[in-house]
C-alpha cells in the first residue's frame, strides 16, 4: 500500500513537472507572437546637416510629407516649412516666405512648430513665433496659416495677439475644426516657455481669439513629475529643467471633442467642441465642461483617425501606442530610435508618421552638452 501510495507521488511530481513546463513554454510562444505582431517601423526620411531639427508633419491624401522646422530652440537660418521630395527638402510654399526675412513677421514663417490638415485637405501651421536668442515674441510673428497645399497659395493668415498671446507663450500644436463656427474654428494649445500653459481658441472667419483654462490643472506641468528620457530618471523642477517640458501640448480632434496632454504630465483631458468653441462660454462654463480620461503614456505630440483612436508616442517605452474610443491601450511599435518621438500624424493610407527630432539630448536639458546625433529621422508604421 506504502509503495503503491510513493508511485501514485512520483507519477503526480512527473506531471505536474510536465505541466509547469508546458506553461512556462506557452507564455515564451506568447510572448514570441506578441513581439512578432508589432508593426514593422520603417524609416522614410533622413535629414542631415546643414538642415535643421524637425518637429510638425502631415501627409496629405495623396502622400505629400510636409515637415516644419522651428525656431525657438535653435535660430536656425535655414527653411521653417519643406516638403520632403525623392530624398530632398523644397520649401513649401517658397523661399520668401520660409527663410528668416525682413519683411513683416505676419508675411513669413517665423518658427512653425505643429500643423494639421482639415477635412479639405488644406495645410494649417501654427507659428509660436519665438526664436532663440531674441526676447519675447514680436507683433505679428505669432499667427496661424492655412496653406492649399496644391498650390501653396496661403488661405488664411490669422495673427494672435495679446490677451491671448503671452510674451511667455508657446504655441505648439493644433487643430481645425470645421464643423465649428462660420469658417471652422482652431485649437491650439499652449505649452508656455514660462509656468502657464493654457488652450487657445481661434475664430477663423472673425479672426477672434482667445485664451481659456490658464493655470487650469488640464493644462499645467504636473508637480512631481519623473520620466524616464532613454532610461535615465529625470524629475521635473521647474528651476533646473533636465526634459523638455511644459504644459498642454500634444491635441487630437475626434468623436466631436477636443483632446489634450500635458508634456511634463501623465493626464489626458478631453472636452466637447461644441462648449470650446463657443466664444459665449464663460472660464468657469468651459472648466466646468472638462473630463479627465485616465492616465496615458508620457508623450509629447498626438494623432487621431477617423474611426476614434488617439495616437500617442511613448517616449519612455520608446512606443507607439495606440488608445481605441473605450479607452484601452495597444502598444503598436518599439524601437530604439523612439527616444524622443515628437509630431505624429495618421494618413489617409493607413500608415502613422512620427518625427524623431532628438529633442531631449538639447544642450539645455544636459547640462550644456548637444548630445543629438545626425541624422534626424522621419519613421512610419502600418497600422492594421
Amino acid at each position: 500500500m506504502v509503495r503503491q501510495f510513493l508511485n501514485f507521488i512520483v507519477a503526480l511530481l512527473f506531471i505536474l513537472n510536465v505541466s509547469c513546463n508546458k506553461t512556462a513554454s506557452d507564455k515564451t510562444i506568447s510572448v514570441a507572437v506578441q513581439a512578432d505582431s508589432l508593426a514593422k517601423v520603417e524609416i522614410v526620411a533622413e535629414i542631415n546637416a546643414p538642415d535643421p531639427d524637425m518637429s510638425g508633419i502631415v501627409v496629405t491624401d495623396d502622400g505629400r510629407i510636409f515637415l516644419t522646422f522651428p525656431r525657438h530652440a535653435d535660430n536656425h537660418k535655414e527653411f521653417s516649412l519643406a516638403e520632403y521630395k525623392d530624398g530632398k527638402l523644397i520649401p513649401f510654399p517658397n523661399k520668401e516666405m520660409t527663410y528668416p526675412s525682413d519683411k513683416p513677421l505676419d508675411q513669413w514663417l517665423v518658427s512653425p512648430h505643429g500643423m494639421t490638415l482639415d477635412d479639405k485637405g488644406n495645410i494649417w501651421v501654427i507659428d509660436d513665433g519665438k526664436r532663440a536668442g531674441v526676447t519675447g515674441i514680436p507683433e505679428g510673428a505669432a499667427k496661424v496659416v492655412g496653406f492649399d497645399p496644391k498650390n501653396g497659395h496661403v488661405i488664411k493668415t490669422i495673427v494672435i495677439n495679446a490677451p491671448a498671446l503671452r510674451q511667455d507663450s508657446h504655441l505648439n500644436d493644433l487643430r481645425v475644426d470645421l464643423a465649428e463656427g462660420k469658417e471652422g474654428i482652431v485649437y491650439v494649445t499652449n505649452s508656455s516657455f514660462g509656468h502657464i500653459g493654457s488652450l487657445v481658441v481661434i475664430d477663423i472667419s472673425t479672426g477672434k481669439s482667445r485664451e481659456v483654462l490658464a493655470d487650469h490643472i488640464s493644462t499645467q506641468p504636473q508637480k512631481g513629475y519623473a520620466a524616464f528620457l532613454e532610461g535615465e530618471a529625470r524629475v521635473y523642477d521647474p528651476e533646473n529643467v533636465s526634459l523638455p517640458s511644459g504644459g498642454a501640448d500634444g491635441i487630437a480632434l475626434s468623436g466631436g471633442r477636443v483632446f489634450w496632454t500635458s508634456i511634463t504630465g501623465r493626464g489626458l483631458y478631453s472636452i466637447q467642441s461644441g462648449i470650446l468653441s463657443d466664444f459665449s462660454k464663460s472660464e468657469s462654463d468651459i472648466e466646468n465642461a472638462v473630463e479627465y480620461e485616465g492616465e496615458r503614456p508620457a508623450c509629447d505630440g498626438l494623432a487621431e483617425d477617423k474611426d476614434g483612436n488617439i495616437y500617442f508616442g511613448a517616449y519612455e517605452q520608446m512606443a507607439l501606442v495606440k488608445r481605441n474610443s473605450k479607452g484601452h491601450y495597444t502598444t503598436l511599435a518599439r524601437d530604439q530610435r523612439f527616444g524622443w518621438p515628437d509630431g505624429l500624424f495618421y494618413a489617409k493610407n493607413g500608415y502613422l508618421y512620427v518625427t524623431l527630432g532628438q529633442w531631449n539630448r538639447l544642450p539645455g536639458f544636459n547640462g550644456g552638452k548637444d548630445l543629438r546625433e545626425r541624422p534626424y529621422l522621419v519613421a512610419r508604421i502600418k497600422v492594421v
